[in-house]
C-alpha cells in the first residue's frame, strides 16, 4: 500500500475536506483526489461519501481513521526521528485562551524547540472553542469548554478563583457582607465558564448577574485595579497585587473548590509522540506556575 495515500487519507479527515487538505499539504486538490481514488479502488471500498456541497466518512472510512491514524503519525515521527537523529520535525498547532499567560506558553515552546528545533508553531489566543479536527488542532488548553465524545482530555492543573478588589475600592464602597451586596461585580460572559465556576462556590450560594460583563479575565483585572468594583478572577492572575496589598480577596470562604484546567486532544489517534511530548513539557510549566 502507498502511505502517502494514506497520508493524504487522514490528511483529508483532519482538514475536514479535500480543498482544505490540498491548501494544508501543499498539494494540487487533483493529487489529493487521486491518492484517495487510488486508495479506495487498491482497499475495495468507499473511506467517503461525497456530494457537491458536503462530504463524510463511510463506516469503513471511519474505522480506518481509527485504525491507522495513531499509527501513521508515529511511523513518521520514528521515520524522522531515524534520519534527524531524534529530532521531530513539522508543526504544532494550539489554542489556548486569549488572556492565558504569554510567559507558560513561551517558556513550554521555547524549551520544547530547544531539543528539536525543526518543529513549527502556530498558536492561537481565542476565546473561541475551536473544532479540534476542522481546525487542524493538536492541542487546546480548556477551562469549562465542552468537548467531543471523541476527544482525549488530560487533567492539567487545578485553579483557584475568587472574589477581588483594590484596596481603595474597598475603602470606598466598604467590604460587602454577602455576594449579593457588591455594588458593581465583574466577571466573564461566557455562559459555560459562568455555569462551571458557578459550580465551585459553597452549596447554596448563588452567582448573580455581573454589573460588567466581559470576554476575559485580563479585562477584569485591569478594571478591579482602576478600582471599577469587585471582580471574579484565577488568584494566579493577581498573585503580584495580593502581595503588595493594592489587591485584597473579598469574601475569601465563598468558594469551596478549585476549577480544573484540561489539555484536550482531538482524538487519542491523534496523539503522536511529538504533541505527547511537548504536552508533558507545557504539564509541567502550567504546574510549576500554578505553584508560585
Amino acid at each position: 500500500m502507498d502511505l502517502n495515500s494514506l497520508q493524504t487519507f487522514v490528511a483529508v479527515v483532519r482538514a475536514g475536506g479535500f480543498a482544505a487538505a490540498a491548501r494544508q499539504t501543499d498539494a494540487p486538490r487533483s493529487s489529493v483526489s487521486l491518492r484517495i481514488r487510488n486508495l479506495e479502488h487498491e482497499l475495495g471500498i468507499r473511506l467517503f461519501k461525497r456530494s457537491t456541497r458536503a462530504f463524510s466518512l463511510t463506516t469503513e472510512g471511519a474505522e480506518l481513521y481509527q485504525r491507522s491514524a495513531e499509527a501513521l503519525s508515529s511511523l513518521t515521527d520514528a521515520l524522522a526521528g531515524v534520519s534527524k537523529a531524534g529530532a521531530y520535525t513539522g508543526k504544532i498547532r494550539v489554542t489556548a485562551p486569549a488572556d492565558f499567560p504569554a510567559g507558560i506558553l513561551a517558556a513550554a515552546i521555547a524549551e520544547f524547540r530547544g531539543e528539536h528545533p525543526a518543529v513549527g508553531f502556530e498558536v492561537l489566543l481565542t476565546n473561541e472553542v475551536l473544532d479540534l479536527v476542522s481546525e487542524n488542532i493538536d492541542i487546546a488548553l480548556r477551562i469549562g469548554a465542552s468537548n467531543p465524545q471523541e476527544s482525549l482530555v488530560r487533567r492539567a492543573i487545578d485553579m483557584d478563583f475568587g472574589l477581588y478588589a483594590s484596596a481603595e475600592y474597598l475603602s470606598m464602597n466598604g467590604e460587602p457582607a454577602t455576594i449579593a451586596a457588591v455594588g458593581t461585580l465583574i466577571g466573564p460572559q461566557r455562559s459555560e465558564l459562568r455555569r462551571l465556576l458557578s459550580r465551585a462556590l459553597k452549596t447554596g450560594v448563588e452567582l448573580p448577574p455581573f454589573q460588567i460583563a466581559v470576554e476575559g479575565f485580563a479585562l477584569v483585572r485591569e478594571l478591579v485595579l482602576l478600582h471599577q468594583g469587585v471582580g471574579l478572577l484565577p488568584q494566579a492572575l493577581c498573585r503580584a497585587e495580593l502581595a503588595s496589598g493594592t489587591v485584597v480577596p473579598v469574601l475569601p470562604n465563598l468558594f469551596s473548590g478549585s476549577t480544573r484546567l484540561y489539555l484536550t486532544f482531538p482524538s487519542r489517534a491523534d496523539l503522536s509522540p511529538k504533541v505527547n511530548t511537548f504536552a508533558q513539557i507545557l504539564a509541567r510549566h502550567l504546574g510549576s506556575a500554578s505553584r508560585r
